[in-house]
């Protein structure tokens, strides 16, 4: 080690974090120490919000990225307040999917450096992650409703609630010819709601406070998709904290997931308002106890039925860590007796009764050809239709699903059974995602429920898994994958190419920017990219 380097030894005391002591001695350290610098926040926030802010190329695409009917959004529709620059066209011209695609890349890639920094720079501010977090969120916050229809379809429901028709048996078609219907589409006009009394409760007050005006509902239905991000970012700390995890990491992983901004915020899912108060009410056990925490997990299911795994999570952990069965299975009992307790209250207030729970199923029967219970159907329909088989594809899906669910219900009883030697909240989140993985249909908003429990408590190895998870849905969730290959063939090989290109020029230009905190030196020179002593450059925890 030369003499320079183990002055610097000297000077920097073990253990002290490095961002400390650079702010105090940037013109003393040499240019050395530049390798160690912390990554820049407002660097990262630029870059990623505009990265998010290409995907508002969506609006041109036509029917693949956004819904084009009249009056969808405030802008970027066909009788939108601020005019049209819309195109009723159902596949997507090349300057909508150098927008789309190129943005989510970059942004993919902005996220991943970000974690990266995160990890090599630990104890980083939560509130400067959230703030970046946040710089990212804002387009889709402010964009139409991107690559689902779903938020129109809670709004016909919403107005179902405040006209005291009840959503459980019937759908938004009833309501004939208004927005309320017509955006929804009839692919929901006549299907029954599959969500509990929490969400239809809040569904029917923003309706009532829109005053029945279908773009003012859509608004207050995208801000509760902001709300339950805004309660991940308050839960996950905690929940990090509890495990020894570094906080500002899990916020990162969790709530800055480009899945998560894209498909919850940007498509307005009531995922989010789900995961949102299920993380809030595991935070609330870790820090207050479990009636609390169930309380809050109630309300969760009541949003969506597969929240209610938190609630026999807390009951089965409830009694300790060295408790026998008997006793677990008491408390566990207790939980549901009181999650359904609170549930019984919403029902009751609401007007919407028990009707969910019949309901829930409701849209197991769509085709996303991209799921495993779909690509499963569709290999073993072509072997028996091979061996001379004439049982339907249908039939063949319909015992694929049950498989699968059945799989799930195993995995799921055998991950909450174990999850005091597991840990809890890492055998609520795989049992979140396996359940997702396998369920009849999987749409990319569906993996936030595990991946956002999971962030908290993952490790390297998991961490590289959601992180694949959460690229593979992001791309995926953004449109058909069949109606892409068929946009890519319309505009020519030129467009074509070029849009390639340019989507391909957008990611490597995330790849390569600098996102460090470089300050410039005294003397003005070059710096010489020479790692630092283990002892300044990697700090005792």
């Amino acid at each position: 080690m030369s003499a320079m380097s183990g002055d610097l030894t000297r000077r920097i005391p073990a253990g002290r974090p490095i961002r400390a002591a650079w702010s105090r001695r940037a013109l003393l350290w040499p240019a050395e120490a530049l390798d160690a610098a912390p990554p820049s926040f407002r660097r990262f926030a630029v870059a990623g919000l505009l990265a998010a802010a290409a995907v508002a190329g969506a609006v041109v695409g036509g029917s693949s990225f956004v819904s084009h009917l009249p009056g969808a959004w405030f802008f970027g529709t066909p009788g939108g307040p601020l005019g049209s620059v819309s195109t009723g066209a159902s596949r997507a011209p090349a300057l909508a999917i150098l927008g789309v695609y190129g943005g989510l890349g970059a942004l993919v890639v902005i996220w991943w450096r970000f974690l990266r920094a995160l990890r090599a720079h630990p104890g980083m501010p939560v509130g400067q992650v959230a703030r970046v977090v946040a710089a990212w969120a804002a387009p889709f916050a402010v964009a139409p409703p991107l690559f689902s229809r779903d938020v129109y379809s809670y709004a016909g429901q919403g107005a179902l609630v405040t006209f005291h028709i009840n959503p459980y048996h019937y759908g938004p078609g009833v309501l004939g010819a208004t927005p309320f219907n017509l955006l929804a589409g009839p692919l929901w006009a006549n299907t029954p709601s599959p969500y509990g009394p929490t969400f239809l409760s809040l569904d029917g007050l923003v309706t009532q406070l829109s005053g029945h005006q279908v773009l003012a509902d859509l608004v207050l239905l995208r801000l509760l998709s902001v709300v339950g991000v805004a309660l991940v970012v308050a839960g996950l700390p905690v929940l990090a904290r509890s495990v020894g995890r570094d906080a500002g990491l899990a916020v990162a992983l969790g709530a800055g997931s480009p899945v998560v901004l894209a498909t919850i915020i940007g498509g307005a899912h009531n995922d989010g308002l789900m995961v949102g108060l299920l993380v809030a009410g595991l935070a609330a056990w870790k820090r207050w106890g479990p009636v609390p925490g169930i309380v809050l997990c109630a309300l969760a299911a009541g949003v969506k039925a597969p929240a209610a795994l938190g609630i026999v999570l807390i009951g089965w952990n409830w009694a300790g860590h060295d408790a026998g069965v008997v006793r677990r299975g008491a408390r566990t009992l207790l939980g549901l007796g009181i999650a359904g307790t609170v549930l019984a209250v919403l029902s009751a207030v609401s007007g919407v009764g028990w009707g969910w729970v019949v309901s829930l199923t409701a849209g197991d029967t769509i085709w996303t050809g991209v799921t495993p219970v779909d690509a499963v159907t569709r290999v073993a329909a072509g072997l028996l239709h091979l061996a001379g088989a004439t049982t339907s594809t249908a039939s063949v899906r319909t015992v694929v699903a049950l498989t699968a669910v059945t799989v799930a219900m195993v995995a799921g009883t055998w991950l909450l059974w174990h999850s005091p030697r597991i840990g809890p909240i890492r055998a609520l989140g795989l049992a979140l995602l396996v359940l997702a993985l396998l369920s009849p249909v999987l749409w990319s908003w569906y993996l936030t429920w595990g991946l956002v429990v999971l962030a908290p408590v993952a490790g390297d190895r998991l961490r590289r898994g959601l992180i694949w998870l959460s690229v593979a849905e992001t791309i995926i969730g953004a449109s058909s994958v069949l109606g892409l290959l068929r946009s890519l063939g319309h505009d020519g090989p030129l467009a074509d190419s070029l849009a390639v290109l340019g989507v391909a020029g957008f990611v490597l230009l995330a790849t390569r920017a600098r996102y460090d905190s470089h300050p410039v030196s005294w003397a003005g020179r070059k710096p010489m990219h020479r790692r630092l002593p283990t002892a300044v450059h990697r700090p005792q925890a």
